[in-house]
């Protein structure tokens, strides 16, 4: 048997931000959503996900069309049903004002295996506000007993399903004696900083699958190495294909790692006699130190030396490196991908200040050979505002390093060669090919615009997917369709934003990371998940799942505060998917610094999904390299 807990954050006051004054990122909207935490005694606690949310309330486009009503989570209880399904009881807020939308319900979630929630439904139960939602199985009645907390006083109903309460009395003594019932402690932080709601027995099978899908995922050990060789054949062959370790990890994931051989070990090897010897190895292990070291222009104006968005390609046989960046695009160039970031910087085309227009910035360049042509996709900003920036693709006819080699930018049009994007944005467009049709996805901003540049409305950055013509890839041949929009509070702190999608494939699921969340206060920048599977209609949203969590946070590697925009390349020398991104260090007095880039592989954890947060230490602690193979010659 283990123990979970439910819990939120307080959700006080404001994220603080040194370099940004005058941006607001209400805490609610990140802390105000179901937390857990497990036990195996009742009394001491260790929180999943990073001590951050599991399950958030979903914004209201229905109050809000264009920007959307942010909701967040409070008071989750959690009740074993009659029917083995557990049910969350919560009450939703508009951030930490009352929801005018649903007064007096509470939301009630059903889950499988508390990883995966059904859509709340809401139950009323009284004309005020309430709170404090809590409920219990009566086996006797075949129904739940429901307790509730208003500004008139405490109440108490029966309900066959949760859905429809029975009559409403009051309450004079609550039955649920919470004292009793919540931790004495909680590692890794004081209970003064959260709310708890309640603590529920499972089991550990139940555990196993929580601790899959939210822990820590870590190194645990090595498996024995152990070969058979034949009697009198050469160890050559055993060279040229080394054997590999393979490491497991906390939630039973495996890895395969290459290992160095120790040669005068193999040579006193007898292949010409039965009998067992003992090899020495050392794992190679890869160890990538945030953040990574780059090289600008001696004469570049770069804005405090950092990078954002940058993304590495591979295209024959050298790797290339692409970012936002200055007036002019540019292209670090090197044979290794981590050579990318210490090579000087190739000014590939330089944007033409003509016509009274002024150009300044180019957002999230990324490369796309298709069908052995090579085009950058990047975003303009034109007359030196973010609100008329504009997705543009450029194509290469020969050599990238090559300045001539590259057309001029083309912005990229609908189907009747109309803007992508008429009364609004685009940008961080990105393209893959699946099942034998190509595609783009971009994040979408409507705009409402004023008298002038500096009064206008902003919508939300939603996420977009058409089709395109492989020949002409600035050309859709689809209308476009919506496939994200922020919709939770971890991708509506500060700013509702989704931007920045890349696909990851792994067998016939489709991956896109999406970041979300606040560009102009950095710290709060996050990564999302979105999944279809390969060979469905990409077009429809129905076949694309939005995990409801944040994979990647300022929570999860200490030191790197709001990650993401990130891509995946392949390692070369492991065939391992790595993942390129930036993040942002805070000085000795933790204040905010600048986008700075890193490289971190990507494991996969058992349940299938990319686990986006395996440091080396994590991955294979120092002192674990060391490994022994038993060679059987018989």
């Amino acid at each position: 048997m283990a123990y979970l807990l439910a819990y939120t954050k307080k959700g006080e006051g404001c994220y603080p931000d040194f370099n940004y004054p005058g941006h607001v990122g209400y805490n609610c909207d990140w802390e105000q959503a179901m937390h857990l935490a497990l036990s195996e005694d009742g009394k001491n606690f260790t929180p999943l996900r990073n001590n951050t949310g599991i399950l958030f309330a979903k914004a209201s486009f229905e109050e809000d069309e264009f920007v959307g009503v942010t909701k967040t989570l409070v008071d989750p209880w959690i009740c074993c049903g009659g029917d083995g399904i557990f049910y969350v009881l919560a009450v939703r807020r508009n951030q930490n004002a009352p929801d005018s939308k649903h007064v007096g319900c509470m939301m009630v979630f059903t889950s499988e295996d508390l990883v995966h929630y059904s859509e709340p439904v809401f139950v009323k139960l009284s004309e005020e506000e309430i709170r404090r939602p809590r409920c219990r199985y009566d086996k006797e009645r075949a129904s739940y007993y429901v307790e509730w907390e208003t500004a008139s006083g405490r109440f108490c109903a029966y309900t066959k399903d949760l859905k429809k309460i029975e009559k409403t009395e009051s309450c004079t003594q609550m039955q649920f004696n919470l004292q009793q019932e919540l931790p004495q402690h909680i590692d890794g932080f004081g209970t003064e900083d959260c709310v708890l709601g309640n603590v529920i027995a499972i089991t550990k099978e139940q555990e196993q699958v929580l601790r899959e899908y939210f822990d820590e995922i870590c190194y645990v050990e090595t498996k024995p190495i152990k070969v058979s060789w034949p009697v009198g054949k050469s160890l050559n062959s055993l060279l040229s294909n080394s054997p590999k370790a393979v490491c497991v990890y906390s939630d039973g994931s495996t890895h395969e790692k290459r290992v160095e051989w120790d040669e005068e070990s193999l040579c006193k090897v007898d292949v010409n006699r039965p009998g067992s010897w003992k090899i020495t190895g050392k794992i190679k292990q890869k160890r990538w130190k945030f953040p990574l070291p780059l090289r600008f222009l001696p004469d570049e104006l770069v804005e405090f030396n950092g990078m954002s968005d940058p993304c590495v390609t591979e295209y024959h046989g050298k790797y290339y490196l692409s970012s936002s960046g200055t007036h002019n695009i540019q292209l670090r160039i090197a044979d290794t991908i981590e050579g990318t970031f210490d090579a000087e910087p190739t000014v590939i085309y330089r944007i033409p200040l003509e016509n009274g227009l002024h150009f300044v910035g180019t957002w999230a360049a990324e490369l796309h050979e298709i069908d052995g042509v090579l085009y950058l996709f990047t975003s303009l900003c034109e007359n030196g505002q973010w609100i008329h920036v504009k997705s543009v693709i450029l194509r290469c006819n020969g050599d990238p390093a090559d300045p001539n080699s590259w057309e001029a930018p083309r912005k990229c049009v609908k189907i009747d060669g109309s803007d992508l994007t008429e009364g609004g944005i685009s940008l961080d467009m990105t393209w893959f090919r699946d099942n034998g049709r190509d595609y783009v996805m971009w994040s979408d901003r409507k705009i409402h615009y004023g008298a002038d540049d500096e009064h206008f409305e902003a919508g939300t950055a939603d996420v977009y997917i058409a089709t395109v013509d492989p020949k002409k890839p600035w050309q859709l041949t689809s209308d476009p369709h919506c496939v994200v929009r922020p919709m939770y509070g971890w991708d509506r702190y500060e700013t509702p934003v989704d931007e920045g999608p890349y696909l990851l494939c792994r067998g016939d699921d489709l991956f896109v990371t999406i970041s979300g969340s606040s560009t102009s206060m950095g710290d709060l920048y996050d990564v999302g998940l979105l999944h279809a599977k390969s060979g469905a209609d990409l077009l429809q949203e129905e076949n694309w799942t939005w995990l409801s969590y944040p994979l990647l946070t300022k929570e999860s590697v200490p030191g790197e505060y709001g990650p993401g925009h990130n891509n995946f390349v392949k390692d070369p020398d492991t065939g391992d998917d790595l993942m390129i991104y930036h993040a942002i260090p805070h000085d000795e007095n933790d204040k905010t610094l600048f986008r700075q880039p890193g490289i971190r592989r990507v494991h996969w954890a058992k349940n299938g999904l990319p686990y986006l947060e395996m440091t080396p230490e994590r991955d294979l602690p120092e002192g674990s390299e060391n490994v022994v193979m038993e060679l059987v010659i018989e």
